[in-house]
C-alpha cells in the first residue's frame, strides 16, 4: 500500500492539477481603470521579484540544512566549508559558515551563514548579509523543524528581513512547508510586508545533498502583502499558485507555473510562467494578463513597463484642448498616437 504523505492535500493538488488553466481559456478580469490596470501590473512583477528571491533563500536554507551532519563533522574536524565545482556558486564564491553548539549532540543547533557584501551565484544574482538557522532537533526526530532569520540579507538589491520556519514531512522527506513574515525593501523604495505559506516538493536532486545544481523543485501556496509605494500609498492583495511552480536550481526564475494576484478579493492579474519566448532552458519571459490584454514580460527587468503603462501614459497626454495645454486642440491628432 502507498504510504499516506502529511501534504497529501498539496500533493493531490501538484500533481492532479488542470491542464487548462491559462490565458488561452479566457479569464474574467473586471473592468478596470488604466491607474488600476497599472498598480496590478506593477504588483504582479513586484511579487515575481520577491518570488524570485524568496526562492534563492529558501535554497540556501535547504542546502547548508540538509548538510547539517557532515558540517559539523568538518567543524569538529576544524575544517570549513569552501567552494567546489558541485555547487551554484561563481568560481571561489561561497558563505562563511559557523556553526554553534557545545558538543556533538546538543540541539538547538545554531547554522550562521554569512555572505559578506557580495556573494555571486552561477546564474548571476548576488546574495550579501546573514542567514541563520536554529535546527530544534535531530532529523529523525519528530520535534524537527528550523526557525530561519534573515538579517539585512540581500538578493541583489532588494533587502529582506524577517522569519521563516520550516518543517519537514515526517512520511515524504521530499516536502518542505515554509511559513515566513517577511519584509522586503525594493531599490526604488517600494516596501512589501508579505506572509507566505509554500510547500516544496524535491522531484530530483534530494538525494545529492553535496550537489546544488540537479535540483528540480515544483512550489505550491498562497501569499497574503502590503505594498506600500515610494509615493506613500499602499495596496493590500493576495497571490495564489493556481498551476505548480517549477524551479530549476541554476535558473534565475522560475520556469513553469501560473499565479493569480487579487486585490480586494478581485482577480486583476494572472502571471505564466511557463511561456518561453527564447526556448532556453533557463527563460526569462513570462505572459502577463491584466486588464489591458495578454503581454510577453521580461522577467529580468526591475520596473514594470508593459502595455498598461503605455495606455495609462498615453491617456494622460492626450491632447483635448480643454487642458490648458499651449498647443491646443489643434494637434489633438497629431498626438494622440504618441507615448509623450
Amino acid at each position: 500500500m502507498k504510504r499516506i504523505i502529511g501534504f497529501s492535500v498539496i500533493a493531490v493538488a501538484i500533481f492532479m492539477f488542470s491542464c487548462n488553466t491559462n490565458t488561452d481559456e479566457g479569464i474574467d478580469i473586471p473592468g478596470m481603470s488604466d491607474e488600476q490596470t497599472l498598480k496590478s501590473a506593477e504588483i504582479t512583477v513586484a511579487e515575481v521579484q520577491a518570488e524570485a528571491a524568496v526562492a534563492e533563500c529558501n535554497y540556501e536554507v535547504e542546502f547548508f540544512a540538509n548538510a547539517e551532519r557532515i558540517l559539523t563533522r568538518w567543524w569538529q574536524m576544524g575544517k570549513f566549508f569552501g567552494w567546489h565545482n558541485k555547487l551554484r556558486y561563481f568560481e571561489n564564491q561561497c558563505p562563511d559558515v559557523t556553526i554553534d553548539h557545545s558538543d556533538s549532540t546538543a540541539y538547538p543547533l545554531t547554522i550562521t551563514l554569512y555572505y559578506g557584501d557580495s556573494t555571486v551565484l552561477n546564474n548571476g544574482k548576488v546574495l550579501s548579509g546573514e542567514i541563520v538557522l536554529v535546527i530544534s532537533a535531530p532529523r529523525n526526530s519528530q520535534d524537527y523543524s528550523r526557525l530561519v532569520s534573515f538579517n539585512d540579507f540581500m538578493v541583489d538589491s532588494m533587502l529582506i528581513n524577517g522569519t521563516t520556519e520550516v518543517i519537514v514531512d515526517k512520511v515524504d522527506s521530499t516536502f518542505r512547508k515554509f511559513e515566513s513574515e517577511l519584509t522586503f525593501v525594493y531599490p526604488d523604495g517600494t516596501t512589501v510586508t508579505r506572509s507566505a505559506e509554500r510547500v516544496w516538493q524535491w522531484l530530483a536532486g534530494l538525494d545529492t545533498p553535496e550537489i546544488q545544481s540537479d535540483d528540480v523543485v515544483i512550489i505550491t501556496g498562497e501569499v497574503t502583502g502590503t505594498i506600500v509605494w515610494p509615493d506613500g500609498t499602499e495596496e493590500t492583495y493576495s497571490k495564489i499558485i493556481t498551476t505548480p511552480l517549477k524551479r530549476l536550481a541554476m535558473c534565475r526564475y522560475m520556469v513553469e507555473g501560473v499565479v493569480e494576484v487579487r486585490i480586494d478579493g478581485n482577480l486583476v492579474s494572472v502571471l505564466d510562467y511557463g511561456y518561453n519566448e527564447s526556448g532556453e532552458e533557463c527563460d526569462h519571459y513570462a505572459l502577463l494578463s491584466t486588464n489591458a490584454g495578454d503581454e510577453v514580460i521580461d522577467l529580468s527587468e526591475k520596473h514594470y513597463n508593459g502595455m498598461a503603462k503605455q495606455y495609462q501614459y498615453r491617456n494622460q497626454h492626450q491632447y483635448t484642448g480643454e487642458n490648458g495645454n499651449q498647443n491646443g486642440s489643434q494637434n489633438q491628432n497629431n498626438n494622440h498616437n504618441g507615448n509623450g
